[in-house]
């Protein structure tokens, strides 16, 4: 005798929330090599196809939208009315996937950005809202604030929210040389008793070998080791962007490659987890009537 149609739909919704307990499972485990609660293991996703695909060693370069998660100083070299929206699904399962939305509006007083973003599904959810301010000092000294609500959704679990604040600095010494940092909650915030990711990066970036771009981050979340990651970007004919990296803590091998057409561009990167397998990343970005970006001027000027 045939399964009845009720049958078959109890085993598929069983199936599919299997499938989503093990994926409640995976934010604690996969995003590091040691357990962690929850709330531990996220609120620090990967973001920004670009500094993906550079191997996260962007707190030097962040001269695009991506600067509002690696270094928000670097936002007020946008010039132009500026939107980039990103996606990712870690280890290609749609339930872990991470989808972020920035504008950046440019004024003579500094930058405005705001953002929002969102990660996980119905039965674990996080949601952030941010609003964040770039200026410089002199056109030489960049400084960025970030003041984000982050909230954390469980399914029969509860909720709660919490405000974050990150800073940024980006000044460049010589010409080709770019050095800057970055501190994620300052303030320490806690959700549901749980702390939220604090983190604290240096990193420098090298562009006298032009159209070549290196760089180099000291990347330090204070509950683990520091992870040292290197970036190479390479520019062909002002239109196509390929880029390789890698990480250390944990180990990482990452690519991609970027095409500007123009009235924006569209970025694509990807990176290895171990035995999970290769995440893909892919970010667009849009100017409105586009204008070249600001010039930081270097310190010996």
């Amino acid at each position: 005798m045939k399964p009845t149609g009720k049958y078959c739909s109890c085993r598929l919704d069983s199936a599919r929330t299997t499938h989503r307990i093990l994926c409640l499972l995976m934010i604690v485990l996969a995003q590091t090599a040691v357990p962690l609660s929850p709330t531990q293991a996220s609120f620090d996703q990967k973001k920004g196809a670009r500094p993906i695909g550079m191997g996260g060693a962007f707190t030097a370069v962040a001269n695009t939208g991506d600067a509002l998660y690696y270094n928000p100083a670097g936002l007020w070299v946008i010039n132009s009315f500026h939107t980039q929206m990103f996606y990712s699904a870690p280890f290609n399962m749609p339930d872990l996937s991470t989808v972020a939305c920035n504008l950046t509006y440019p004024t003579a007083y500094g930058n405005g950005t705001f953002n929002v973003e969102t990660y996980g599904f119905d039965l674990y959810r996080e949601t952030s809202v941010g609003i964040a301010y770039s200026q410089a000092y002199r056109k030489k000294l960049l400084f960025g604030l970030v003041l984000n609500y982050n909230h954390l959704a469980i399914k029969r679990g509860g909720h709660a929210g919490t405000f974050g604040a990150d800073i940024g600095l980006l000044y460049k010494p010589h010409d080709h040389l770019a050095v800057g940092m970055m501190a994620k909650n300052i303030n320490r915030p806690e959700l549901g008793g749980d702390p939220l990711p604090q983190v604290f990066c240096a990193g420098a970036a090298y562009t006298g070998l032009s159209p070549l771009t290196v760089s180099m981050d000291l990347y330090k979340d204070v509950r683990y080791p520091a992870d040292l990651r290197l970036g190479v970007e390479y520019v062909f004919l002002k239109r196509l962007y390929v880029r390789t990296g890698f990480s250390t803590k944990p180990s990482h091998f990452t690519g991609g490659f970027g095409f500007d057409f123009g009235m924006g561009v569209i970025d694509y990167a990807f990176y290895t987890t171990g035995d999970l397998g290769v995440t893909h990343a892919v970010s667009t970005s849009i100017y409105l009537n586009r204008q070249p970006s600001r010039t930081i001027k270097s310190g010996i000027q």
